[in-house]
């Protein structure tokens, strides 16, 4: 029985390189491993990715998924800054509402990444093309009163500082009374469900295109050294 260094070779000869799948026994199907061990062939050996494989890769994709893809009417309220892939997946939230203090940050850029948990189509889709790119590409802080602006929140609660805890019974009477029982439950969510239907064919493959660019990002170190530039004082975001 081939070992599992036998069982997907890579030989060369002169310009041409031959993976040869080596389990006759078993018609050559292939474990997990091995599929592993394929792709890692394939991609010059990049040992590094199998790490971010079963961590980064897959936990992105299921909670943006989980996102995207939630059937009921969503309502996030905003008490203060959404950072990183936090900010990404409020995105698809059906009602954002927020005090004046709050603000969208995504520093993918500065951190050596890419958009993650489907920013790069959620946000230009809510934020519009222009402020979609100051905030994914220049890693720009968005502001309330730009967000309201743009259209990513519906509205902004004037909460004092200090008073923090009167935000959410705000959002709720607003939510009671915006889709209280003078609606019809089942309608509301079969117009989400058609509002978002165009957009799970697109988001499907925009979220696969960003954990496999992130994927790459990470096995090239390049965050892990921004990472670092900023634990030493080396470097510093601009918050």
């Amino acid at each position: 029985m081939a070992s599992a260094e036998q069982s997907v070779t890579l030989t060369t000869e002169g310009k041409i390189a031959i993976i040869t799948l080596n389990l006759p026994h078993k018609l050559n199907a292939l474990t997990r491993d091995l599929y592993y061990q394929l792709s890692c062939l394939l991609r010059t050996g990049n040992d590094a990715r199998h790490h971010w494989l079963s961590s980064f890769v897959a936990n992105n994709l299921e909670i943006t998924n989980a996102f995207y893809t939630h059937p009921k009417i969503l309502i996030t309220a905003l008490n203060g800054p959404a950072v990183g892939l936090s900010a990404a997946m409020i995105s698809f939230s059906d009602f954002i509402y927020c005090t004046p203090s709050a603000f969208l940050l995504t520093p993918f850029t500065s951190l050596g990444l890419v958009a993650e948990g489907g920013a790069s189509y959620a946000f230009v889709q809510r934020l519009g093309i222009s402020k979609a790119n100051e905030a994914l590409i220049m890693s720009k802080r968005i502001t309330a009163d730009e967000m309201l602006a743009t259209g990513f929140v519906n509205k902004i609660f004037p909460v004092k500082t200090g008073a923090e805890e009167t935000f959410l019974p705000q959002v709720l009477q607003e939510v009671k009374e915006r889709l209280g029982d003078h609606l019809n439950s089942e309608s509301l969510i079969k117009v989400k469900e058609l509002i978002r239907k165009p957009e799970r064919e697109r988001m499907d493959g925009q979220t696969v295109a960003e954990v496999l660019g992130g994927l790459e990002r990470l096995a090239s170190g390049a965050p892990q050294e921004e990472f670092r530039k900023i634990a030493s004082g080396e470097k510093r975001h601009k918050l």
